[in-house]
């Protein structure tokens, strides 16, 4: 069975828990922290990994990364703080790329 991942501030993830993922509090300033924090649950088989927008926000690389592969399958959601964009922006892109056009 596949596991269920949420990365972010405690408040904003911890609904998550609810459903039945794993929560993972961190903190945004800590990109090499979080970087790390990806790759091993990628490791440990997490097939669905959430992200809140200001910890996506330093993680760029390692979102492109793992974009590429099929598992697991990364998406970014807003926090308690409300939107910036990025959320969006990166289903646009996803869509496009899965698509071959913004719709």
């Amino acid at each position: 069975m596949y596991k269920m991942a949420v990365i972010g501030d405690r408040e904003s993830i911890l609904i998550f828990k609810a459903f039945g993922a794993d929560i993972f509090a961190a903190d945004e300033a800590d990109v090499m922290q979080n970087r790390r924090l990806v790759n091993q649950l990628a490791k440990d088989g997490y097939a669905i990994i959430l992200i809140t927008e200001q910890v996506a926000s330093h993680l760029s690389e390692v979102l492109e990364h793992f974009g590429r592969e099929p598992l697991p399958a990364i998406s970014v959601i807003p926090s308690m703080e409300g939107s910036h964009g990025l959320a969006e922006l990166r289903m646009k892109k996803n869509v496009e790329r899965a698509v071959g056009m913004n719709i």
